[in-house]
């Protein structure tokens, strides 16, 4: 029987034969944070635990390391088994930066957080163990912590501010805030998402839905549109608050918008429109305070239709209107047109068209027959027809055109044994539905430009394929912004009470003059076209309505006129005064030198107090008076090139700064009670400006 041979000697060994475990002393807990700060921190400590028998020996001094990462989103769709690391490919490892602080360590800083973009971030601390020439590595490494969120607190601000209205007592306006939440869907620690809320502030005062007596109205008092009027002319401040309950801060507030009260004030608006697709100018115009409003047919052939309108309160208007000129020709002149001086009432928010014309051979519309004939002066309330000045008629080559009638003024017949004969007029208010061409043919579509016959322009616009098969020539189209021909709208356009259709309407209506024969103005009903020898062309009739009332005066004492007017088309625009005159208004000629210019004043206020400023005309063309002041906003004025205006009155003290002028009306010589300043001109001095 064998002995046994031992093959191996019992020898003590230094060599640990069994490696630590890795767990997590101190797990990684989610925070929030606010944009504001931007900074969060997360602490993950590691362990090292040795099996029983080897935690004390001095061979165990391996070091447990610490990397922090940050976690795919993806890895929500990863099923993994429990306590095992999150596979590599999930893994961003982070290194130090101007982001990330201690990226090594048990303590990361997470700087410059954004929301939304950071908010619900993952991040993890992975454990390892370094061991010793002695100790074996650890039995389960790497070792993740547990996944550590961060929630980023959304950021409120505002994109659009509420903006400075003036308006007159008893009108409302609108007050309008974007403000937008950095990420409206934050729901960290089990917040519920809550929509923005707002507050509007009235001069410190929160307000209520609802109308109160000697106040007047709020609406939409806690949403970012305030509608509100008041009662009592003066200057109020208007504010909101926006508030998020998920937002660090959660409130922020609007810059303050001026709410300045007029009393009442004849104040027009007006567009003009180009091509039927664009709006190339717009402006409002205080009559009372600022002069006239006029308008010639522009040169531009695409810019001669043009709005007006009453946006705070019906303003009754003394209006002048001429008809174009007729085109002269071999030393004969052409027709005038005529001319006329009316009063009537523009009814708050309601579409008025004008169309201004030109002779023929000026081009573009709307324009007289061929060979000269002149354009019409028309006006529109919304659908209707409510004053035409009939265009003068073109000269032929042995004989002169015939002038243009005004309002109810019959148009006068054309020079020469063949010529045309004048517009015959129509009874006031009595301007058929539907017009006619020169051929006498009233289908919406004809039109018969080359004959020599009288047309005559449509009671109400019949417009073009798109609005016969929607709308009667007389209906009104409704609250809309300005309409193009196929129903489409001019989107820079305002949105009023509206009813012009665009297309048929006759206008064109003057007979056509052939070779040497000057063609027939047009207007309410147009002139005829010469026919033979050289003969000029007959001027149109003029046409008013029952909206309409001449003024006599002095200078044109019926308060209409056949001919006067040798220029193209034009149209004035006054404040109604019983007691004045009521003479004409006649802008500058087209081709003047110092043509009437746009003058923009700026107006600050600051003062409670009602300061008003007054300069009056010294020299040169423009209103007689210029009237700053109680309130602010962009005012402007026509004047032409030169004009001098001197200070007439005026509360407190006065001073120049720069371009403006600045009115300190109490003790704390701030100048800024009232601040006016042009962007056309100079104030030479304060009490002196030219144009």
């Amino acid at each position: 029987m064998s002995t046994g041979i031992p093959l191996f000697r019992k020898i003590q060994s230094g060599l640990d034969l069994n490696g630590p475990q890795l767990n997590m002393q101190q797990q990684p807990v989610g925070t929030a944070c606010s944009v504001a700060s931007g900074i969060a921190t997360f602490i993950g400590i590691g362990t090292a635990i040795y099996p029983p028998g080897q935690a004390g020996r001095n061979t165990n001094t391996g070091t447990v390391t610490h990397q922090w990462y940050k976690v795919s989103p993806a890895i929500k769709m990863v099923k993994l088994l429990p306590n095992a690391p999150i596979p590599d490919e999930y893994l961003t490892k982070l290194t130090e930066g101007v982001n990330f602080v201690g990226t090594a360590t048990t303590t990361l800083t997470l700087k410059g957080l954004t929301s939304p973009t950071d908010n619900d971030s993952e991040y993890i601390c992975r454990i390892g163990y370094t061991p010793n020439e002695l100790s074996p590595n650890a039995v389960n490494e790497p070792f993740d912590s547990s996944i550590a969120i961060v929630g980023v607190q959304p950021t409120l601000s505002i994109t659009t501010q509420p903006a400075d209205s003036t308006i007159v007592e008893g009108v409302n306006t609108t007050f309008n805030i974007v403000a937008t939440n950095s990420d409206p869907s934050y729901d960290f620690g089990g917040e519920i998402p809550t929509p923005l809320q707002y507050q509007w502030v009235l001069d410190g005062t929160d307000l209520v839905d609802g109308t109160i007596a000697g106040e007047g109205v709020v609406s939409g008092s806690k949403t970012d549109t305030l509608t509100i009027s008041r009662t009592d002319a003066a200057l109020y401040k208007v504010f909101c608050r926006v508030t998020s309950t998920n937002a660090n801060p959660g409130i922020i507030t609007s810059t303050e918008a001026k709410l300045d009260v007029a009393t009442s004030r004849a104040l027009l608006k007006f567009e003009r429109y180009s091509q039927g697709t664009v709006t190339v100018e717009a402006e409002e115009r205080d009559l009372a305070k600022l002069g006239s409003m006029s308008f010639r047919a522009d040169a531009n052939r695409n810019a001669r239709i043009i709005c007006v309108w009453a946006p705070e309160e019906d303003v009754e208007v003394k209006v002048t209107v001429g008809g174009a000129a007729g085109a002269s020709r071999n030393g004969n002149r052409g027709g005038t047109g005529g001319i006329s001086v009316f009063k009537t009432t523009l009814i708050r928010n309601e579409e008025y068209i004008i169309k201004l014309g030109v002779n023929y051979e000026q081009g573009g519309g709307p324009r007289g027959g061929i060979n000269g004939g002149g354009g019409i002066c028309a006006i529109y309330h919304k659908a209707k027809m409510i004053a035409v000045a009939g265009g003068g008629g073109g000269a032929g080559t042995n004989g002169r055109g015939g002038d243009g009638g005004g309002l109810q003024v019959a148009g006068e017949d054309g020079q020469g044994s063949s010529s045309g004969q004048g517009g015959v007029v129509i009874q006031q208010g009595q301007l058929p539905v539907y017009g006619m061409t020169q051929a006498g043919r009233t289908g919406i579509r004809d039109f018969d430009n080359d004959s020599s016959g009288s047309g005559r322009i449509s009671g109400c616009t019949v417009g073009a394929d798109y609005w016969t098969s929607r709308f009667s020539p007389c209906d009104d189209i409704g609250s809309s912004r300005m309409n193009n021909v196929d129903g489409s709208r001019i989107s820079n356009s305002t949105e009023i009470i509206r009813g012009y259709k665009p297309g048929q309407g006759h206008r064109n209506n003057g007979g056509a003059g052939s070779g040497n024969q000057g063609g027939g103005g047009a207007g309410g009903r147009g002139g005829q076209g010469a026919r033979n020898n050289g003969s000029g062309g007959g001027g149109a009739s003029g046409y008013a309505s029952d909206e309409v009332e001449l003024l006599p005066s002095s200078e044109l004492p019926t308060g209409t006129q056949l001919g006067g007017n040798d220029d193209v088309a034009f149209i004035c625009f006054e404040t109604f005064i019983a007691t004045d005159d009521h003479t004409p208004c006649i802008p500058p000629r087209s081709n003047a030198i110092n043509n009437l210019r746009t003058v923009h004043f700026a107006i600050s206020r600051e003062a409670a107090f009602s300061n008003v400023i007054v300069f009056r005309k010294q020299s040169g063309t423009g209103p007689d008076t210029l009237t700053f002041g109680p309130n602010g906003g962009t005012v402007s004025a026509q004047i032409a090139s030169g004009a001098v205006y001197t200070l007439l009155s005026h509360p407190g003290k006065l001073r120049l700064s720069g371009n403006t002028l600045q009115l300190e009306d109490s003790t704390d010589n701030d100048y800024n009670d009232l601040e006016i300043t042009p962007d056309r001109g100079t104030f030479t001095s304060s009490s002196r400006y030219v144009a």
